[in-house]
């Protein structure tokens, strides 16, 4: 569709600047295991989101130092511009979404589609330069700068949610309508239906399918479509959006399409989203 905001390009912008030792191409996928140097992309680095993202043993994200560290060790530095592709789509989101939280500044992008969307892309003759080896990504710079963190802005906890229920805060559920709906606790991509004790939804929430956002291709459908998608949640009078979903990967990508193309900031993430609600004792749930 040839989305270009601040953060959100798409195939073609990327494929024209590829040769530019200036752009960082960070994969962000859901298959553990993976070796840096093997990419979709030519030239980018693949890494593990919770590798890249997450403390090490703790459930919470890597501190700004880390992360930026991490983000060093792939190539990128403070005059870089690190695009994030994702495997599925959301995970480039949800980087670009703990990297404000914790304090990562620089210039940090989203790939429009993904990985999938890249496969399925047509390029120009010749765009593509022959995947670079090992020893050309090792940084020379300082990592990316820190900034002051911006997670109370940005992301809430279980207390905050509970607090919002029947209040002035809209509570928004980008999950799919199986989901919501308490048919199963994880997407049908899933092979396995696991995630949380309990299915259903946090009550109050309005269901916003991630899936409604996005074309058949994974793409961000136009402005206008999302608009009047978002116009039918009937939240627009709300002080704030609460947005979750099973692991807050989803709820990233809609945190970024309301602040990116709406030009909504009034959004927020609920880190723990569904894997930690639909456990929690005492936790109300719908159906």
């Amino acid at each position: 569709m040839g989305v270009v905001t601040s953060r959100i390009v798409d195939a073609g912008w990327l494929r024209s600047r590829l040769s530019d030792p200036g752009v960082v191409v960070v994969e962000v996928t859901n298959t553990p295991g993976f070796e840096p140097d093997q990419s979709t992309i030519a030239g980018a680095r693949t890494v593990y989101w919770k590798d890249l993202l997450w403390h090490r043993s703790r459930r919470e994200f890597a501190s700004a130092r880390v992360l930026a560290d991490r983000l060093h060790a792939l190539g990128a530095d403070t005059t870089s511009t690190v695009v994030f592709a994702g495997e599925p789509t959301q995970f480039a989101a949800y980087a670009i979404w703990v990297a404000a939280a914790v304090g990562v500044g620089g210039d940090l992008r989203y790939l429009d589609g993904g990985l999938p969307a890249w496969r399925g892309s047509d390029p120009e003759p010749d765009a593509a330069p022959p995947a670079a080896d090992a020893g050309s990504h090792v940084p020379v710079a300082a990592p990316l700068p820190q900034i002051p963190p911006r997670h109370d802005e940005l992301v809430v906890g279980r207390d905050e949610v509970r607090a919002a229920i029947e209040s002035p805060i809209a509570i928004v559920d980008l999950r799919s309508p199986e989901e919501y709906s308490g048919l199963r606790v994880a997407p049908l991509t899933e092979p396995i239906d696991h995630g949380a004790e309990r299915a259903g939804h946090i009550p109050g929430a309005r269901s916003l399918p991630v899936q409604d956002l996005l074309d058949e291709h994974g793409l961000l459908r136009p402005v206008a479509e999302i608009r009047e998608r978002v116009a039918a949640l009937g939240i627009e009078r709300a002080e704030e959006v609460i947005a979750y979903c099973r692991l807050s990967h989803r709820a990233a990508l809609g945190w970024l399409v309301f602040t990116d193309l709406l030009d909504d900031h009034r959004v927020r993430v609920y880190d723990g989203s569904w894997t930690e609600w639909g456990s929690l004792v005492g936790a109300p749930i719908e159906d």
